[in-house]
């Protein structure tokens, strides 16, 4: 129990580190903020990965829960939103809550048909 805790905040801090670096490193398109998007993108795909390809054990923590849970933001894309739409922007409030469903679901489709092989 102590290593499988060990390995998700490892996993966590990792995968803060590298959401700070991948979002912060994207600019917003339009208004649309796209750093939000790409790491929701990229979790997505490699949660799905990782669960059509089976693996578990130590990977898992470290990966799934801990990277993962850390990387991917469901929070700043719901506070990114309610901001658009508190700024009047109606269009890319709705427009980011479309693009964010739909690539995230993309990904992990995209992740079925190359591990579920």
């Amino acid at each position: 129990m102590v290593f499988e805790i060990l390995l998700v905040g490892t996993g966590g801090f990792l995968g803060a580190i590298l959401r700070y670096l991948v979002s912060g490193a994207i600019p917003r398109v339009n208004e649309i903020p796209a750093g939000t998007l790409t790491v929701n993108g990229i979790g997505s795909f490699v949660l799905a990965a990782m669960t059509f390809s089976s693996i578990d054990g130590s990977l898992r923590y470290f990966v799934s829960i801990g990277m993962l849970g850390s990387f991917t933001t469901f929070s700043t894309f719901a506070y990114e939103s309610f901001k658009l739409l508190e700024e009047g922007e109606n269009n890319y409030f709705l427009l980011n809550i479309i693009l964010n469903v739909v690539v995230c679901l993309c990904a992990a489709a995209l992740a079925y048909q190359i591990f579920s092989l």
